[in-house]
């Protein structure tokens, strides 16, 4: 329809434009002496119309062929770029594979291309990465093309992941405090940050970045007390030979963490190595009034306190409602020990035995017997601690 509307049109405008013609007497008279020159009007207008057209042609002609160079040039530009993409694109498809090697090659080819974009440093900088092949990522990092502003982030990142990569975390903190001012910390230079923390042994940091990672919800409430919990004993640990920073660090701690287990026995295993058994002790007691643990019984057990009838009363106390508890047994056998009160020691460490079947309650009684000269039974125990320990170590 379109077509046959426009052919109308046509045939509408020739019949208009003939009749006009037909009608039209005039003429057009040119003079430049000593020339005279007459057309008629109709032929005049064409000869106009006619040389406008042809002058815009020419002029067209003109135009296109100066531009020509450049556009040559351009679409030699979009073709590169476009193989450019195209091999990045590639180096995406390898990287998300796992197919490292063939992601560092395509990122390769794609930058090998003029004004290739800096991604493509970047997908084979983590391709790299991947690989523990540092040098080069750090070669890819180091490309000019990577250098934008709009990459800063992720190639900061980067720079932060190799360097923990290659056991250097204080050095992945420094990047990642230059991201912080860049650009702030998102949840993935959070959770990096973590790491590197925990590499770097700087645990009185890592309960605030818990904190933050379960607010983003990258930890659930469980998960984050795992971390934070894990972190605060390993700084008891680590200020074994600090009573000041062991007590600053202990003090510091809200009371519910301090009767957690675990966080407790790495406390009271510090303070026993810095000779303050006493405080060791009662940080064990106010932890087994909250919850019970057996290995926390044993670090009580370790404890050596002025008055040993007292120790000895209060472990008897936790008997009445764990009497089925070995490491207990064990416990009031040591500490009855101390004591010399020998029968009773070595009652309550047959009974320990009795329950489980452990090396060092067989090397404990050992030695108590052979102090007590009955070498025989004391040869005996030590003949089956020894067994026991070579099968855990077989085992372990």
């Amino acid at each position: 329809m379109r077509a046959l509307f426009w052919f109308l049109l046509l045939a509408v405008a020739a019949v208009v434009a003939a009749l006009a013609a037909k009608l039209n007497n005039g003429y057009a008279l040119l003079v430049a002496a000593p020339y005279r020159i007459e057309l008629s009007l109709n032929l005049f207008l064409f000869i106009i119309a006619a040389g406008f057209v042809t002058l815009y042609l020419v002029l067209r002609m003109i135009v296109h062929t100066a531009r020509l160079p450049a556009q040559v040039r351009a679409w030699r530009r979009r073709q590169r770029e476009a193989r450019s993409r195209t091999k990045q694109d590639a180096a995406t498809v390898a990287l998300l594979e796992g197919r490292y090697v063939k992601a560092q090659q395509q990122a390769s080819e794609a930058l090998s291309f003029p004004g290739a974009s800096g991604l493509a440093a970047l997908i084979g900088a983590r391709a790299a990465i991947d690989v523990r092949q540092y040098g080069a990522a750090e070669e890819l990092l180091g490309r000019p093309e990577a250098q934008a502003r709009s990459l800063a982030v992720s190639r900061l990142t980067l720079s932060a992941e190799s360097a923990l990569e290659q056991g250097q975390p204080q050095e992945a903190l420094r990047i990642l405090s230059e991201l912080k001012r860049e650009a702030g910390l998102h949840t993935a230079a959070l959770r990096l940050e973590l790491r590197a923390t925990q590499a770097a042994r700087r645990f009185a940091d890592i309960p605030t970045l818990v904190d933050q990672l379960v607010k983003r919800g990258v930890f659930d409430a469980a998960q984050g007390a795992e971390v934070r919990f894990a972190a605060q004993r390993e700084q008891l640990r680590a200020l074994a030979t600090d009573p000041v920073g062991l007590r600053e660090a202990w003090s510091r701690l809200p009371e519910a963490t301090r009767t957690e287990p675990r966080i407790a026995r790495a406390a009271a295993r510090s303070y026993l190595q810095l000779g303050g058994d006493r405080e060791a002790a009662d940080i064990v007691v106010r932890s087994l009034e909250r919850e019970w643990d057996s290995d926390l019984v044993e670090v009580y057990g370790a404890c050596r306190l002025g008055d040993a009838t007292r120790q000895l009363e209060q472990a008897e106390a936790w008997l009445v409602a764990h009497n089925d508890d070995a490491a207990l047994l064990q416990v009031l056998g040591v500490l009855c020990e101390r004591a010399q009160l020998w029968g009773k020691a070595q009652t309550y460490l047959e009974a320990s035995l009795a329950l489980d079947n452990r090396w060092r309650t067989h090397l404990t009684l050992g030695e108590m017997l052979g102090r007590l000269g009955r070498g025989d039974e004391a040869n005996a125990h030590f003949v089956a601690a020894l067994k026991l320990a070579t099968d855990e170590l077989k085992a372990g």
